[in-house]
């Protein structure tokens, strides 16, 4: 594991920030915390911001190297990639992914155990700083406030994409032992109102910018736009419409007139990113995807997600690499171009970026009866991408079009087309199609079994495993 590289603090900060991240981060299991054993520890870390700060930095570390939204093989991008329709496997040598690709998940295997335990150790030590930090007399009011609306913010993020993976969740929300060791399934609708419980608190405590230009700390305006999100998801369409219109209009934000420049460390269109290991480094996205020569090492696009692009657009250039042997040819995701360390960091993993809030605000119309504002939302980006602009269409014409739109602009990025799919109740018939072993209930994966064996109170097991 790669750990966030710490110039600005001493040995005394650094000594008692690891003391916290091995207490924070250590559990194979987050139903198998230990109790604290030296108390004191937590309440030395919790009286000084440099530590803080630390253990926020490590948090990001492991989101960006070990969890669900990590732009590794084992993250939502490449994973729910080969599950629905945009990539196909080519290696042999990878059964997880070959039983993701083949809608063959067990609740046995590393995929789903993964994605579960990484997100629970990441809440776990999110609790944990929103409990020292609530009880620190050592930090400012302002620190205080950031410190615990980043956690906040962490805590919804990572339950946000629990839910739409697995269902009925746990909603952690403490650090306590024996109440994590005996938590049970919250219902859906509970655990959403949790997450905008937790969103508010976040975007009320953020500062307006945390992160400078390179935008690698989720602030005010991240909180907003997940909270666009999620009311989408829920259905809300006013509440959505308002908090994407409230961040395009107010954030600074500008959608990237250069498509190669999207993806860029100081693209105008990031909201937030996770920062590099080391100077230098660039994503984990880049090795991933790009194919250096071929044939495919392991994955390459599907010709379904290649097709969806209409002839001319510009991100079916920009974002779209090929290599060939003799007169085979492979297309790889190409929105990361950097593979290797460069001589300074050209890129970072984007997280949230605005081009997401236009079409939430496209889509939030249309469902609303808006098809002129719809449209230009969904032209904004049609423009950037050398498209003509659509003309007025009946509305379920107009969400296909929101749809697709959504599908060449998003694809690959952490999970957008399986959960879109999901969502719109479309997945049967669009997976169902040609995959032959989808079936319905693989709208949600299993529960992992090695859970279930830890604590029956999770039971019962998603429908169909």
């Amino acid at each position: 594991m790669k750990i966030r590289n710490i110039q600005s603090y001493n040995l005394g900060h650094l000594f008692g920030s690891l003391l916290l991240l091995t207490a924070l981060l250590s559990c194979e299991d987050f139903l198998e915390v230990d109790p604290p054993i030296d108390q004191l520890t937590g309440t030395v870390v919790f009286e000084d911001a440099a530590t803080v700060d630390a253990a926020l930095a490590h948090i990001y570390a492991e989101l960006r190297e070990n969890s669900l939204v990590a732009g590794t093989s084992n993250g939502l991008g490449y994973m729910m990639g080969h599950y629905t329709d945009e990539l196909d496997l080519y290696s042999l040598n990878l059964p997880d992914v070959d039983n993701v690709a083949q809608n063959s998940v067990l609740p046995s295997d590393n995929t789903v155990r993964n994605l579960w335990n990484s997100s629970y150790n990441i809440i776990y030590a999110a609790n944990r700083i929103l409990e020292g930090v609530e009880s620190s007399t050592g930090l400012s009011e302002m620190e205080k406030d950031r410190f615990l609306g980043e956690a906040h913010f962490i805590r919804s993020f990572l339950h946000f994409h629990l839910v739409n993976l697995f269902g009925p969740v746990p909603y952690v929300n403490t650090t306590d032992y024996d109440t994590n060791n005996e938590v049970s399934r919250t219902d859906t609708d509970r655990v959403y109102q949790n997450i905008l419980e937790d969103l508010n608190t976040a975007k009320a405590l953020l500062p307006l910018s945390n992160g400078g230009v390179e935008r690698l700390r989720p602030d005010h305006w991240t909180a907003a736009a997940l909270l666009s999100r999620v009311h989408l998801y829920m259905e809300d369409w006013e509440k959505a419409l308002d908090e994407a219109t409230y961040v395009i209009a107010n954030g600074g934000f500008a959608l990237s007139p250069d498509l190669n420049g999207v993806f860029l460390k100081e693209s105008p269109e990031t909201l937030w990113q996770l920062g590099p290991n080391l100077s230098g480094d660039n994503t984990n996205e880049g090795f991933t995807y790009i194919i250096v020569s071929g044939p495919p090492p392991n994955s390459a696009l599907s010709q379904r997600l290649l097709d969806s692009f209409e002839e001319g657009d510009a991100r079916s250039t920009a974002w779209v690499g090929s290599v060939s042997e003799g007169e085979e040819v492979w297309y790889f995701n190409k929105k990361y171009k950097e593979f290797a360390p460069t001589a300074v960091t050209r890129e970072c993993s984007v997280q949230f970026r605005l081009a997401e809030l236009y079409l939430i605000r496209a889509e939030s119309h249309a469902r609303l009866g808006n098809p002129t504002q719809a449209l230009a939302n969904i032209n904004a980006l049609r423009a950037r991408a050398n498209l003509d602009p659509l003309s007025i269409m009946d509305q379920a014409s107009l969400l296909d079009a929101v749809l697709t739109e959504r599908r060449v602009e998003l694809f690959l990025e952490q999970g957008h087309r399986f959960f879109d799919l999901k969502r719109t109740v479309r997945a049967n018939a669009v997976l169902g199609a040609f995959k032959s072993g989808w079936e319905s209930t693989d709208r949600l994966l299993p529960i992992p079994e090695s859970e279930l064996l830890l604590n029956p109170k999770l039971q019962p097991q998603n429908e169909g495993y």
